[in-house]
Parts: C-alpha cells; structure tokens; sequence
C-alpha cells in the first residue's frame, strides 16, 4: 500500500468541510475577535492585537483560504469601527493608515508560515510512524522466520536424534572459544549413563574408557591435532562392568588463522559388529585349521607309508646292510614327520601371545605344510630373504595370514607356475616412517581385474564360488590391521601371461635392533 505523506497529519475534520464554508467561518472568527477589540476600550490602542493571533490560528486549523477571508474581514472591520476613515491622509493617521497593510501582510504570511510549518512537523511525524511501522514489520518477519528455523531446526534434530538413535550413535562438540563440551543423550546411553547424569568434559571420559585402551586413544587425539583425520576404535566401561566396544571419529574445524575453534564428532557402538566380526574370525581361523590339518595329514601320510614300506623290508630282508640302509631311511622319514609336527605345534602354542620372530621362519614353516599341494600342481617356490630383521607378532596369526596368501597362489596356478616370496626390511607407506619387514607374494596365475580387487577385503566376496568362504582375505585384512600393518594387492596380464602381487607390512612392535646392518631401506 503506498501512502501520501503529503496528506497525512493535517487533513483533520476541519479541513475536509466545503471551502465556502471554511471561508465563512474565517469571516466569522474576524468578526468575533473585531467585536472584542472594539468592546474593550483599552484595545482600540492596538485594535490588531487580538484579529493578529486569530487570524494564524483560522489559517492552521482551516487552511490559508480560511485565514485570507478571517484576515481581510478582520481589517475592514477594524478600519470601520475602530479607526474610522482610512482614506484621510493627514500626518496623524499615517501611522493607522500603515497598520492595516501591515496586518494584513504580517498575518496572512505568519499564517501560511505557520501552516507550512505544521504540515512539515505532521510529515515527520508521519515518516517517523512510518518508519517505526515498517521496523515493526521486519521484526515481525524475523520472529516469524526464527520461529520457523527454529521449528524446523527442532523436526530435523527429532529425526536426527532417531536416525542416531536407531544406529547407536551419538553426537559430540567441543566449542574451543567458549570452552563447552556438549554430548548428545545417544553418547549417554552409549556409555551407560543418564542423560545430564554427567558433566561432559576430557576427564570424564577418559573415565570411561578401559584402561588398555587409554593410551592408544591419548596418542591418536594427539596425531589429529596435527591435521590427521581421527578414526579410532576402543573400549569403554560400563558402570555394570559389562565392556563395549565404541567407534569414534571426529572433524576439527579452523579459522582463518589454523586455530582450531570448534571439534565435532560421531561416537558409534560398534560391539555387536565387532562380535560378529569375531565369529566369522573364528569360523575362518577353523576353516584355515581345516586346511592346515589337511596339508599336515597329507604331508605326513607319505614318510608314514615309506616308513612302513621300509619297516616291512627290515623285517623280511636277509641282509644285514640292507636292514641298516632301510632303517636310516626309515629314521629320515620318522625325523621329516617330527619336523613337520614340531613347526605346527610351534605357531600353535604361540598363537595368542607376541613374540620375537623372523617373517622367514613362519613363511618357510607354511611352505612345508603346502609342499604337497604344490608339488601335485607343478609350482615352483623360491624365498628371498634380504637382510631381514627380527619383528615382534603373534606368530599364530602371522601364519594364518600367510597361509591364506599361499593357498590363494596355489589355487590360482592350478596346472603350473612359479610363487617368489621376498622379504626385506621397509617402511610403512602410508607415513614413510614406521620401520618393519614387508613380505611380497609374487605369483604367475590367473589376475584379478580391477572390480575384484576393490572388492577382494570384503567380507563374503569370493571368485571361488565352490571352495571359498569369501573370508580368506577379509582375514588377512583384519589380522593385519591388529598389528597396525598394511597390506596391497597389484595385478596384471599381458598377453598369454598375468602376474599378481600382495604385498604385506608388519611393523617391528617392540623390538630394536643395534645393528646398522638392520636399518630399513
């Protein structure tokens, strides 16, 4: 709606009568103030004095036409009642023969004056509201719009609390300005507590966190202070003592400076994950059992039957060299099963504690329990140690994880082909500075193409749709992971011939070596 300022604040009930009438009413306001002059004697000195003000006054309540009609009534009325002729002009009346003009023009000015003036404070006046109304507007708008986000805002945070909820995860933040910590009641209930129960803050959950686990979280919150993504699995206790496991991850958010002023994160409880991620460890490690038992079994089976074959001609032989020459290799036989159960026994005593041990000497043992498997398909095996260091792992796991990699070889060359095995000292290449032995498995089999090898550490993702369980190297990725190693997987063909490559990192845990030699490369 657009509005006249120009009319607002003097168009008053007076101003909107008939011009002729307002005219008459002037006329009669000079009547009125010319009959009170003239009926106080005292005045006729001064006979203006009263029609003067009454005639500014006609002109601000009437208007100027108004005021014109009461000014010109005023002094005809003056000059025939009051002062007489105006028409003689003795020096004696100059003076009352001046005052009519002047009346005239002093007041129709003064009224026109005062009337500018009281449409320009009426125009302020009216700006002003005007200004004051639009505000009140905005302001309306604002709340109004406020109100709104803030509704929304709420509905989005109801579904989010759900979502999280449903998920069992929580929301953290950690405002660095004002030095307020919040946590959602997701992160409660993750944690085993009330909502508000605690008062969020480092220490309280530090308190929470199981002390094995304390400081691998300190040094890897310290890590990401320096611009590194934080993602950590942990334990956390319960008040009822039971044990959780809970996966964190956090984004830092900087000024324009690099401070950091604000950190954000997702807290996950991951314990049902991780339970059956520990099932399907366990049914895999079985399945791996499986497959070594029968390695073992067929590797033993042979020097069994050539013993009894041996024995056999001792007992019905008739020369004595013969007897010894048949008992030595009977006893070679009896010594190749005593080594064979000696490695096997080894990794399986040692399974869940860590040890000081050579890469070499868990390959080697492997390769002598798929010996068989690899004579019967024609693969050719060769171990290149390169001044290879010692490393501290848990041997059993070590084994099941190559193990894997040496039946994967084996499969994949069916007929014929060649497996090199290479160890030497390295370092991590996801940070160049974390030293360990790198264990590389080249094979001459069928390649993999880029859709299997994005997919190959997934769970239940198998090419062998007969024989595999899809957990082969889902193990070996997790295995791997506990010892804080890498492992990569390259593959190639060209032509008639295709090659693949895993390469396996362990770092060297606790152990230091003094010997410049030992260095990685």
């Amino acid at each position: 709606m657009r509005i006249d300022l120009t009319k607002l604040g003097t168009n008053t009930a007076l101003e909107r009568l008939p011009r002729p009438f307002r005219a008459l009413l002037g006329c009669a306001a000079g009547v009125t103030a010319v009959a009170i002059t003239d009926a106080v004697k005292p005045l006729h000195a001064v006979p203006f004095l009263i029609p003067f003000p009454a005639v500014i006054l006609i002109a601000w309540y009437l208007g100027m036409w108004a005021g014109v009609f009461s000014a010109l009534t005023s002094a005809g009325l003056v000059v025939a009642f009051i002062t007489g002729n105006p028409f003689r002009f003795s020096p004696e009346f100059i003076a009352s023969d001046v005052r009519m003009p002047a009346f005239l023009l002093a007041s129709i000015f003064l009224g026109w004056a005062v009337r500018r003036l009281a449409q320009q404070r009426a125009l302020l006046v009216t700006q002003e509201l005007q200004q004051e109304l639009t505000l009140v507007n905005a302001e309306r708008r604002i709340a109004e719009e406020r109100a709104q986000a803030s509704e929304a805002l709420r509905d989005r945070d109801d579904l989010l609390q759900i979502a999280l909820r449903a998920n069992g995860m929580g929301l953290w933040v950690w405002d660095y300005q004002q030095d307020v910590i919040h946590w959602s009641d997701e992160v409660y209930r993750i944690v085993g507590r009330e909502p508000g129960s605690v008062e969020p803050g480092i220490d309280a959950w530090l308190s929470f966190i199981h002390p094995a686990d304390i400081d691998a979280v300190r040094a890897n919150a310290v890590r990401s202070h320096d611009g590194a993504e934080y993602h950590q699995q942990y334990r956390i206790l319960r008040p009822d003592g039971s044990v959780r496991w809970v996966e964190s991850q956090d984004r830092y958010q900087r000024d324009s400076g690099g401070r950091i002023t604000r950190v954000s994160g997702v807290l996950a409880d991951i314990t049902s994950r991780k339970l059956s991620e520990e099932a399907m460890l366990r049914a895999e490690k079985l399945a791996v059992a499986g497959r070594l038992a029968a390695s073992v079994a067929h590797e033993i089976n042979n020097p069994l039957e050539a013993m009894a074959n041996l024995l056999y001609l001792i007992a019905h032989g008739d020369s004595t060299e013969a007897a010894r020459a048949h008992a030595q290799q009977a006893l070679d036989e009896l010594m190749r099963v005593s080594l064979i159960t000696q490695q096997t026994l080894k990794f399986h005593r040692q399974a869940g504690t860590p040890k000081i041990t050579k890469l070499s000497e868990i390959v080697n043992a492997v390769l002598v329990l798929f010996r068989g498997r690899m004579r019967s398909s024609q693969i050719e095996v060769e171990v290149q140690p390169e001044r290879e260091v010692s490393i501290s792992c848990m041997p059993g796991e070590v084994q099941q994880i190559v193990a894997n990699l040496v039946s994967n070889a084996i499969d994949a060359m069916p007929r014929s082909g060649r497996l090199i095995v290479r160890l030497h000292p390295s370092r991590d290449w996801r940070d160049g500075k974390t030293p360990g032995m790198r264990v590389t498995f080249f094979d001459s089999g069928i390649s993999m193409d880029k859709a299997t090898m994005e997919r190959i550490f997934e769970p239940f993702f198998t090419t062998k749709v007969e024989t595999g369980t899809g957990l082969g190297m889902w193990v070996v990725a997790q295995l791997v992971e506990r010892h804080h190693g890498s492992v990569r997987v390259w593959s190639t063909r060209r032509g008639e011939k295709s090659a693949t490559a895993i390469s396996l990192f362990l770092p060297l845990g606790d152990v230091t070596s003094t010997d410049p030699s030992n260095e990685p490369a």
